[in-house]
């Protein structure tokens, strides 16, 4: 047999060995026309949705015993998108012009509805577009009467190729005999991603044609640490990703000893090591991995998932839920952040030419002061719970933070005069993600508590890159030197004017910038949870000194490609 090399997205890390099982769905044909009536058509389609929804709950019964109630929920979520009365209506009002069936107005509207949300720029948010699809798919093959895959029965030692795999597939995998995943398509941000790194099962998504390469029954390599692929492997390839293998595993159990241990370098330097979370219950996450507080709590989506502002006291139940269960580390909260690539189904927002440079976050929170003050009162009232630090998103302008301070003090002031308890020394900072921010941070500084760098969007308005663009995404890296300058200015800005700095952006979770960001003296990391005890183990393995030298070196680079080739070799050298 033919060996193949594959490379993809190593989107759960591990090593796995084993065969084939090539996932393809049973074949269903959808005919436009239909023979029936319009009442047994709509029959056949609540009769499928019915069955889904059964379906649905004994999946999320599943999970919640074997992954817990955390990722159960992801199935609430998509039990409330099949019952969407809006969705219903309009796939019925297909119907309703007669002749039509079942299937194809189902199909009509999930295809709508899905490129609506892949046309978005976010990522999370285009991924949500699989859930749905993951949704419609199993209505339809209920409405057609089609058995669908069964993924919770199949032989030891099983990897499963496939074009994508949804939530639910992924929920019923059997983990004493699956040993990891390789999809075709999908993203390190898609809930069957998120989903295997908390199996902790191996997983490499986006390889583009591995189903039409792969067979049924053939040995395949899965190193999901970089994201390659071997079929039909050589013996002496099964020897070395055995030991590969067996190194990383005793690692994995090493990485578990620095649950409860502080992320100090060679020469005694402590830094933080924080967790990004999007809701409260992503908390279990943070502390199973020794995550020392949370550098970047996501509110946007409290508002997102919600068909009407929340109200100051759900907002303070889930902030007060974040802030109890860390007992006293640092909870950074940001305010809401909607506006370029995230929108609200009930606040019309403009449709503007450059959505990333316009009417966005801290911008619409000043125009609409009573979003903010809502926030700020809910916020300050968690804050006699546990340690919370509020964040502004998107300054460019120092008048942003002296007018949203005064709101802040306002709120203060309303809930001291009706004798609410909150924390009256509150920090107050702000994201560095525009190039004003971050070439002037002194001035910033003198101004709030912190700073965080949001290295995502500081990297797009740097080089002028839209990170969504296809045809321009490879010219967005966060090692263009253009771009290490504004994160040494800011660091530097920060600790001139006495404030600490850290960095949320998908950066600070990258194990190859550590040493760089160490070295310019970042003051901590926040990152995603299951990132957290491999930048502890580097921050362990080096010592400022080095770290400032290697910043010297590479600051001096003209590239992108040479500053890569200097990171590279300072990781080689640290290894021997």
């Amino acid at each position: 047999m033919e060996r193949k090399f594959i490379k993809g997205i190593d989107a759960s890390p591990g090593i796995a060995i084993g065969k084939v099982f090539l996932y393809q769905e049973s074949e269903l044909t959808i005919i436009q026309e239909s023979n029936r009536t319009v009442e047994e058509e709509k029959q056949r389609l609540i009769h499928g949705q019915e069955k889904t929804k059964e379906q649905l709950e004994a999946i999320k019964e599943k999970t919640l015993l074997t992954l817990g109630k955390d990722k159960a929920d992801i199935f609430d979520g998509h039990i409330t998108l099949l019952e969407d009365e809006d969705l219903l209506e309009e796939i019925n009002d297909l119907l309703e012009e007669g002749n039509i069936s079942a299937e194809f107005a189902l199909k009509t509207q999930i295809e709508e509805y899905c490129k609506m949300l892949s046309n978005l720029e976010d990522p999370y948010l285009r991924e949500r577009a699989a859930d749905l699809q993951d949704i419609g798919k199993r209505w339809l093959y209920n409405v057609a009467n089609v058995t669908i895959v069964d993924l919770s029965s199949l032989p030891a030692n099983t990897i499963i190729v496939a074009k994508d795999l949804t939530p639910s597939d992924t929920a019923q995998v059997d983990l004493q005999n699956v040993l990891a995943f390789v999809t075709e398509i999908g993203g390190k941000t898609a809930h069957s991603s998120i989903m295997a790194r908390s199996l902790e099962l191996p997983a490499v998504v986006g390889t583009g044609n591995i189903c039409s390469l792969a067979k049924n029954e053939e040995i395949i390599i899965v190193d999901a640490l970089t994201g390659d692929i071997i079929l039909n492997p050589s013996q002496e390839e099964l020897e070395i990703y055995k030991s590969k293998q067996e190194h990383f595993l005793q690692e994995k159990e090493m990485l578990k000893e620095l649950k409860n241990k502080a992320a100090i370098s060679k020469d005694g330097v402590e830094v933080g090591v924080w967790c990004n979370i999007g809701s409260p219950k992503d908390v279990k996450g943070v502390l199973n991995n020794g995550g020392q507080g949370i550098g970047l709590y996501r509110t946007e989506f409290l508002f997102m998932n919600n068909d009407r502002f929340p109200t100051e006291e759900e907002q303070f139940e889930a902030y007060k839920e974040v802030a109890m269960a860390l007992e006293g580390k640092p909870v950074t909260i940001r305010t809401m952040d909607i506006g370029g690539d995230k929108s609200l189904p009930y606040m019309e927002l403009p449709k503007e030419e450059n959505p990333f440079l316009g009417w966005r976050a801290i911008r619409v929170c000043l125009d609409r002061t009573e979003i903010l003050e809502t926030q700020f009162k809910a916020l300050l009232r968690a804050s006699a719970f546990g340690y919370i630090k509020i964040m502004l998103p998107m300054i460019m302008d120092i008048t942003e933070i002296r007018r949203a301070r005064k709101l802040l003090e306002k709120c203060k002031a309303e809930l001291k005069e009706k004798g609410i308890a909150f924390d009256e020394n509150i920090q107050l900072g702000i994201m560095v993600e525009t190039p004003a921010v971050a070439f002037r941070a002194k001035y910033f500084a003198k101004e709030v508590d912190f700073f965080s760098i949001g290295t995502n969007d500081l990297t797009q308005y740097t080089l002028a890159v839209d990170r969504g663009n296809e045809n321009i995404s490879h010219l967005y890296n966060t090692y263009n030197p253009a771009v290490l300058q504004a994160i040494q200015a800011s660091i530097e800005g920060a600790h001139e004017a006495g404030i600490s700095i850290s960095m949320c952006g998908e950066f600070a979770g990258d194990e190859k910038a550590t040493a760089l960001l160490f070295g310019m003296g970042l003051d901590a990391f926040s990152m995603s949870a299951i990132s957290v005890p491999r930048i502890k183990q580097n921050i362990l393995n080096i010592d400022r000194a080095s770290a400032k030298a290697f910043v010297d070196e590479v600051m001096n680079c003209a590239t992108t490609e040479e500053v890569l080739a200097k990171v590279e070799e300072f990781y080689s050298k640290l290894k021997k």
